[in-house]
């Protein structure tokens, strides 16, 4: 059996990440976290670790895949890629003021990445409602699609800034994305 990391690793070694820009999300709200840490988790290729770190964050880009964080090592000197399966990982509480969590749904890690925010930090959400363009519900495990307004209720917590159910273009194509943006009280 073909092990995540070994699944992830042969899509990064097939996929062209050059011209992955900024998630826009990311991009308008970064400026209402505090400067300091931030979190990118399932980082990928790092388009939005590298932006941040450029802003002036200290970002740690956590991901499964050797093969995607691998071009990042020594690009920034707050830059700081990490390799680890997220499902065995827990953030350390209250040490960021921004994290950001695209396109990955592991509801494991809701309270931790709540606890993980430092008071005032700042969590930027966004992913699938509906299964990504090209794969239909049937194919695709409902544990990695987000119900209807569940972000909004799971971080209720939080003044929320922004929540959002629409459809959205990514870089796999088109699909329905909730989005948030919250602050941790």
């Amino acid at each position: 059996m073909i092990s995540d990391r070994q699944r992830w690793n042969r899509k990064y070694r097939q996929m062209d990440t050059a011209g992955e820009s900024v998630a826009p999300i990311v991009a308008a709200h970064y400026p209402l976290a505090p400067p300091g840490r931030a979190l990118d988790i399932a980082a990928g290729a790092g388009q939005n670790a590298r932006f941040l770190a450029e802003k002036g964050f200290t970002v740690t880009a956590v991901d499964i895949s050797d093969v995607a964080l691998a071009p990042l090592a020594g690009i920034h000197p707050r830059l700081h890629p990490v390799c680890l399966d997220l499902d065995q990982w827990t953030p350390p509480k209250n040490r960021f003021q921004l994290v950001i969590d695209l396109r990955y749904l592991n509801r494991r890690l809701f309270t931790p990445i709540h606890e993980s925010l430092a008071k005032g930090g700042v969590l930027i959400f966004e992913t699938f409602i509906d299964p990504p363009p090209g794969r239909d519900v049937a194919s695709h495990c409902k544990d990695y699609l987000l119900k209807e307004n569940e972000l909004r209720h799971t971080f209720s917590s939080m003044d929320i800034v922004l929540y959002e159910e629409a459809v959205r273009e990514c870089p796999q194509g088109i699909g329905k994305m909730a989005s948030l943006v919250a602050v941790k009280r």
